[in-house]
């Protein structure tokens, strides 16, 4: 097992009144503070005690796109849209189209992306990916992705970790060098559920670093 970082809480042993006149507000005093730090000690040492994660709350979300999404122009910049929440626990997405995923709080936070690919000629298509924040892109974030065949069905995946202040928020970018290509979504179809086009989640992972990195 490993070493715990944070002791657990163990209440403090209060000590007993000796008779007098005020035994018995010392007593009464005694008793509410013994019970209020029981309650403290037992709500800290279950945090931090076997399986202690699950009583904290953090920053989680889960977006997704039901519409097929494409490129009109080839080798220009869109960003990927997500127009429905599944999740949204202080982590939202805004603007119009709705693209914008923007934290309540600061912190650093991981992404997972998942994207839909159709192809429509049987041309190579190169596909590019990357990370803005706040309207700038980010250096080092692209990814490339070639899909090829007519009719072929891809799917491209995406992880990283971000920093981001409060009031910041992340686009999801891409381009293409062809646009017989599809961020394509799929319907229902027996057995399985539908497929959306995007889906994102985000989660909370710390807060920022004394020194913020340099891209």
């Amino acid at each position: 097992m490993a070493e715990r970082l944070v002791q657990k809480v163990p209440a403090p042993a209060l000590p007993t009144p000796k008779e007098g006149p005020v035994k018995q507000y010392l007593d009464d005093l005694n008793n509410i503070l013994r019970l209020f730090f029981n309650l403290v000690a037992n709500a800290v040492n279950s945090v931090f005690g076997e399986q202690g994660g699950r009583f904290i709350e953090a920053p989680n979300a889960k977006f997704f796109s039901t519409v097929d999404q494409t490129a009109s122009v080839v080798d220009t910049a869109y960003a990927l849209q997500f127009e429905n929440t599944y999740l949204g626990e202080a982590i939202s997405i805004t603007g119009t189209p709705k693209t914008r995923i923007t934290p309540l709080y600061s912190g650093v936070y991981n992404f997972e992306l998942s994207v839909e690919l159709t192809s429509s000629n049987a041309n190579s298509k190169e596909l590019s990916f990357w990370v803005r924040r706040s309207g700038v892109d980010i250096a080092n974030t692209g990814r490339m992705h070639v899909v090829a065949g007519s009719g072929g069905v891809d799917d491209f995946e995406y992880s990283f970790t971000m920093d981001l202040t409060a009031g910041q928020y992340i686009e999801l970018m891409w381009a293409t060098d062809d646009t017989g290509i599809t961020i394509d979504y799929q319907a229902a179809a027996s057995p399985r559920p539908a497929v959306p086009s995007t889906l994102l989640t985000v989660v909370f992972v710390s807060v920022l670093p004394e020194t913020l990195p340099t891209p």
